[in-house]
C-alpha cells in the first residue's frame, strides 16, 4: 500500500503582495520516493498565519525576492497531521475561511452566559430572526448543541438588536447566543446570504463553512460527527508535535544551566514541561492558560517554561510569566527529543513517566485533572 508524506522542503515559499497577502503557497510533496511541486491558493496575512495554519511547524517563509522571513528546520507532515478541507461546488455567500484561522470572536453583547470553548470545536451560526431559512436550521442547532456538548460549543450569532433577538418566541434557541450590532465581527465574514455558519477546530481553524440548510451540503449529525473525530486534539500525540515520542515512558533527564527563581523541589509531584522561546507567538498565546494552571493546580503540579533563550530576557516576556523558567542556551533536551515545534509540552506523573505530549494548544484543564486523578 502506498503512503503519502508532505514535505515542507527548505521552505514554504510565498509569494507576498504589496499588500502584506501571499497569495500562493508551495508545497512540495514526497510521493513513494517521487517529488512533485504543488501550488496551493489561499490568501494568508502573516508568515504567522502560516505557521499557524500549519500547526505551528517550523518552515521558512520567503517575499518574492526569496529574503528569509522565518527559517528552521525541515518538518515531515502526513495526510493526518495536516488535513486540508474542501468546499467542492457548494456555492458561498460569504468570504471563505475554509483551513484558514478564523477571525477573533469579539461580540457586542452576550445573550447567554459566555461560554468556555477550552478543548471544544466551535459551531458559530450568522443568523437574523426575521430570515426563515435560519429559524428553520435552528432545531437542528439545538440538537448538534445537546448531542455533542462534550465537544462542541455552538453559537448564534446576529446583527440585530437584542429586542428582537428577545422578541423571538419560536423556536427557542438552546445554545450560547450573542449579536454585534455594528458588524465589527459578522463584517470580517462579507456575508451576502443568512444563515451563514463556520466550525472552527479546537486550534480556531476553520472546517466547515456555508448555510447549514443549503440543499446538497446540509450540515448533518454526521457531518460533524465525522469532523469532531477528525480534528479531536485532545490526547495529544507524537504526530501533531514533531518530537520523538516518550508516551507512557520515562521523560528525558532535564538538565538546564539557568533557573528562576530557583530549580524546584519535584519529589511527588506531576511536572507540566513547555517548551518555548522568546520570539514564538504561538508560545506567548500559551502564558496566560499556563498561569491560570499554575494557580488552580499549585502543590500538585510545577509548570516549567524550558528555553534556550537566558532568564534575563526571558523575565522581560509580555504576557508575564508567573511559573518556574529552566534555560539551556545548548539546547540539549531539545536535540535529545528532536523537538522542533513550539509550544509543545509534557505532563509528567511522580514517577516521572509521561502521560501527554503534543502542543500546548491542545492541552485542557480537563485532561490534566484526568491525568492526575489517574496516576496520582
Amino acid at each position: 500500500m502506498k503512503t503519502t508524506k508532505f514535505l515542507l522542503a527548505a521552505c514554504i515559499l510565498a509569494g507576498f503582495s504589496s499588500s502584506g497577502i501571499a497569495q500562493n503557497v508551495e508545497v512540495k510533496t514526497d510521493t513513494v520516493g517521487k517529488q512533485v511541486r504543488k501550488t496551493v491558493k489561499m490568501e494568508v496575512k502573516s508568515a504567522e498565519d502560516l505557521l499557524k495554519l500549519f500547526g505551528g511547524a517550523n518552515v521558512k517563509v520567503s517575499n518574492d525576492n526569496g529574503n528569509a522571513k522565518k527559517q528552521s528546520k525541515v518538518a515531515t507532515l502526513s495526510p493526518e497531521e495536516r488535513p486540508m478541507e474542501s468546499n467542492g461546488d457548494k456555492k458561498l455567500y460569504a468570504k471563505s475561511y475554509l483551513n484558514r484561522a478564523a477571525p477573533e470572536l469579539v461580540v457586542e453583547k452576550w445573550l447567554t452566559d459566555v461560554p468556555d470553548t477550552e478543548g471544544k470545536l466551535v459551531l458559530i451560526d450568522f443568523w437574523g430572526p426575521s430570515c426563515s431559512p435560519c429559524r428553520k436550521s435552528i432545531p437542528d442547532l439545538n440538537k448538534f448543541s445537546k448531542q455533542f456538548k462534550d465537544k462542541l460549543v455552538v453559537i448564534g450569532v446576529s446583527l440585530n438588536k437584542e429586542e428582537h433577538i428577545r422578541a423571538m418566541k419560536e423556536p427557542v434557541i438552546e445554545y450560547y447566543s450573542a449579536i454585534d450590532t455594528k458588524k465589527e465581527y459578522i463584517g470580517k465574514f462579507e456575508i451576502k446570504g443568512y444563515p451563514h455558519a463556520i466550525l472552527l477546530d479546537t486550534r480556531g481553524i476553520v472546517r466547515w463553512e456555508g448555510n447549514p440548510v443549503q440543499s446538497g451540503h446540509e450540515l448533518t449529525a454526521e457531518v460533524l460527527e465525522h469532523l469532531i473525530t477528525k480534528y479531536d486534539y485532545e490526547d495529544g500525540g507524537v504526530h501533531r508535535s514533531y518530537s520523538k515520542s516518550y508516551l507512557n515512558e520515562k521523560a528525558p533527564e532535564l538538565s538546564m544551566r539557568e533557573w528562576f527563581p530557583k530549580e524546584p523541589d519535584l519529589k511527588g509531584k506531576f511536572v507540566l514541561r513547555d517548551f518555548f522561546s522568546f520570539h514564538c507567538g504561538p508560545c506567548r498565546k500559551a502564558i496566560p492558560k499556563l498561569n491560570k494552571w499554575n494557580k488552580e493546580f499549585a502543590g500538585e503540579l510545577v509548570i516549567i517554561g524550558c528555553a534556550k533563550d537566558g532568564i534575563a530576557r526571558l523575565r522581560t516576556i509580555e504576557p508575564k510569566i508567573e511559573y518556574t523558567l529552566a534555560s539551556d542556551p545548548q539546547g540539549k533536551i531539545w536535540q535529545e527529543m528532536d523537538l522542533h515545534v513550539l509550544s509543545y509540552v509534557q505532563l509528567i506523573d511522580p514517577k516521572g513517566i509521561v502521560r501527554w505530549e503534543g502542543l500546548c494548544i491542545d492541552l485542557t484543564t480537563k485532561k490534566i485533572k484526568e491525568i492526575i486523578a489517574k496516576y496520582k
